[in-house]
């Protein structure tokens, strides 16, 4: 996400259509994540970014491994600036991000640092960071064309399957998921999202471990949702569309508790509106 002043050749695509929708929504706006404002998104992200800048520049100063901030600690200075200050800071750590990466990529044959307690990549990083994008967009504005071609990239939910295998702490992880299906009666359970034309993804949940899958083509489960490609990626980082149907097929007990499973905390949006 940037302006001017950097030089990458990595696609922006996802971080400029960002930007548009925080410049068109007023900074108290509300959005799809429960409790944030559309203040409170940009926060999140400025401070991601700074965080991730952070980390690959200790990196190459060669200094020692330190687990990644929490989420409380580095977003609250960034709340309490005001709006337009807040969206230069956006800008300014989206650029000293990517520069970062662009440093460490050529430095060292090991493009990977410590990130929210597994290893990730340059690459890795920036398939995250576009997927972010696109995610916090439908987040502040919702369904339209764009976030149907964002969010419908296959890559971001091959993206999506690793990044909820390897980030436990994340509310949309597999183990968390498998904690919640556990919660609700459901020890086992396979648990398939399919779009047409795609790879099925399916979380393995059991009772000791859980983890998410991409088949090689469509298998069986005890659940399957279907629907399009990407509001699959919304449903497996934990959103709800109202504007995007799901076929749900499956026993009455485990269709019962899916809410509790999928949407813990999902707020629908954009709220009870025709596309």
């Amino acid at each position: 996400m940037t302006e001017t002043g950097h030089t990458s050749s990595r696609p922006l695509v996802e971080g400029r259509a960002l930007l548009a929708a925080i410049d068109q929504r007023p900074a108290e706006a509300p959005t799809a994540c429960g409790g944030w404002t559309a203040h409170d998104i940009t926060a999140h992200l400025a401070a991601g970014a700074k965080e991730i800048a952070d980390l690959v520049d200790e990196r190459l100063d060669g200094r020692p491994v330190r687990p990644t901030r929490g989420f409380e600690e580095r977003e609250a200075p960034f709340r309490a600036m005001g709006h337009d200050e807040l969206r230069t800071r956006l800008v300014a750590e989206n650029v000293r991000k990517m520069a970062a990466w662009d440093a460490l990529a050529e430095q060292t044959a090991d493009s990977a640092i410590a990130f929210t307690g597994t290893r990730i990549t340059v690459d890795e990083l920036e398939t995250h960071s576009r997927s972010e994008a696109a995610l916090h967009r439908w987040d502040l504005v919702g369904d339209d064309d764009t976030s149907d071609r964002l969010l419908a990239q296959a890559e971001l939910t091959s993206h999506a399957v690793k990044v909820l295998n390897r980030m436990p702490i994340l509310a949309e992880s597999a183990r968390s998921l498998g904690i919640r299906a556990a919660q609700a009666g459901l020890p086992a359970l396979r648990l398939v999202f399919r779009s047409p034309d795609a790879p099925d993804v399916v979380l393995v949940a059991g009772p000791v471990t859980s983890h998410f899958e991409l088949a090689d083509g469509p298998v069986a489960g005890d659940i399957t949702l279907t629907t399009d490609a990407g509001n699959r990626l919304l449903v497996l980082w934990g959103r709800r569309s109202t504007n995007r149907p799901i076929a749900i097929e499956g026993s009455t007990a485990p269709v019962a508790a899916l809410d509790r499973v999928l949407w813990p905390n999902a707020r629908p949006w954009p709220g009870p509106t025709a596309r």
